[in-house]
């Protein structure tokens, strides 16, 4: 059975809806998806992301605990799965901001959208 995978990387703005805590590059789907058949592995030229599609030709699972993936709570690469109350506070800040930027810009787009009809 093939699975296929859309994901965003690093550089991709937070959105918060519905959660937003991990960025994956391509080489993180690699070892991440090292036990599949990995049949296309592209990076978004749109925005920053990865698509994947891949077939499982293994029934051994692997080890993930040592992949470092880049944390939107950190905003560094870490092998944990932090909390919401380890994000340093100018981070959470900053995330609040992007995320009120960004339903602004849905918000005028809206408008801008009912105003044209």
């Amino acid at each position: 059975m093939d699975i296929y995978i859309t994901t965003r990387s690093y550089g991709f703005p937070y959105h918060a809806y519905p959660y937003d805590f991990w960025r994956y590059e391509i080489e993180d789907m690699k070892k991440i998806f090292s036990d599949f058949e990995i049949i296309k592995l592209v990076k978004d030229h749109e925005a920053p992301g990865v698509f994947l599609k891949a077939k499982k030709i293994s029934k051994i699972l692997i080890d993930l605990s040592n992949i470092a993936l880049y944390s939107m709570i950190l905003g560094r690469r870490t092998t944990l799965i932090p909390k919401l109350s380890d994000m340093p506070l100018q981070r959470r800040l900053t995330l609040k901001l992007s995320s009120l930027n960004a339903k602004l810009i849905g918000i005028l787009n809206m408008l801008i959208l009912r105003n044209l009809k």
